[in-house]
C-alpha cells in the first residue's frame, strides 16, 4: 500500500478501475474482498507477495504461511483497516470506535485482576497451615510477662 502507518488510509478504489502490477494495492473499502472482484485480486497479489518473500521471517514457523492461516490473518487485518478507514472518514464511527476500545481495555483488566485474584486465594489455600511448637509458645508468653 506504500503508506507510513495506518492514520492516513489512501482513498477507496473504485471499482472496475484497473491497477496494474506496479501501482500499489489498493482497496475498495466499501466491500469485502468476497463482495469485491478487485479486493480479491489484491488479497491474492498481497499473499503470493508474502509468500515470495517468505525468506524475510526466519523465525516464523512454516506451518504458519499455509493458506488456510494466511486467509484468516489477511480476513483480520482488513477488517481493522477498513474499520480505522471508515473512522478516518465520519466522526461518529470514530467516537463508537474508541468506545468500543475503551470497554475492551476495561473488560481485559477487570478478567486480569479476577486471575491474580484467583491465583492469590489458590497459593493462599495451597500453603499448609503454620505449626508452631508449644515450647515456642511457652517461650514466648514467659518473655513477654
Amino acid at each position: 500500500m506504500q503508506i507510513e502507518s495506518d492514520k492516513n488510509l489512501p482513498d477507496s478504489h473504485i471499482e472496475g478501475t484497473p491497477l496494474s502490477s506496479s501501482d500499489p494495492i489498493r482497496f475498495v473499502w466499501d466491500k469485502t474482498p468476497k463482495q469485491s472482484v478487485h479486493n480479491g485480486r489484491m488479497k491474492t497479489r498481497f499473499l503470493t507477495d508474502l509468500k515470495a518473500k517468505r525468506r524475510l521471517y526466519k523465525h516464523v514457523p512454516d506451518k504458519e504461511f499455509s493458506k488456510k492461516i494466511l486467509d484468516s490473518a489477511f480476513d483480520q487485518a482488513f477488517v481493522t483497516l477498513r474499520q480505522k478507514f471508515k473512522a478516518q472518514r465520519d466522526a461518529s464511527i470514530a467516537l463508537n470506535l474508541r468506545q468500543k476500545e475503551a470497554m475492551k481495555a476495561v473488560k481485559a483488566r477487570r478478567l486480569s485482576r479476577k486471575k491474580l485474584v484467583r491465583h492469590s486465594v489458590l497459593s493462599y489455600k495451597s500453603v499448609p497451615d503454620i505449626v508452631v511448637p508449644r515450647n515456642y509458645l511457652i517461650a514466648l508468653t514467659h518473655a513477654i510477662e
